[in-house]
């Protein structure tokens, strides 16, 4: 699972949903919680795939300068 806060969402939210959208086939699920009177948005996104396709994922999503990712991972193989 993907967690991600977007600070000032308005300005990073089409490149973060670009990147998301070119791993789409990693995705099995997301949501996204607007926070607008605080400024932020958390998304959620479950992933199924490689470590290498969800590393890449997010160090893509790592070099949008409002965009924080941290990353939750199964020991379980699938």
């Amino acid at each position: 699972m993907l967690t991600a806060i977007l600070e000032n969402p308005q300005e990073v939210q089409e490149a973060f949903n670009r990147i998301i959208a070119s791993y789409q086939s990693l995705v099995i699920g997301r949501m996204g919680l607007p926070l607008s009177d605080k400024g932020i948005s958390i998304v959620c996104v479950t992933l199924c795939g490689n470590m290498d396709e969800i590393n890449s994922l997010n160090g893509q999503l790592g070099k949008l300068k409002e965009v924080h990712s941290k990353l939750t991972v199964s020991k379980k193989e699938f």
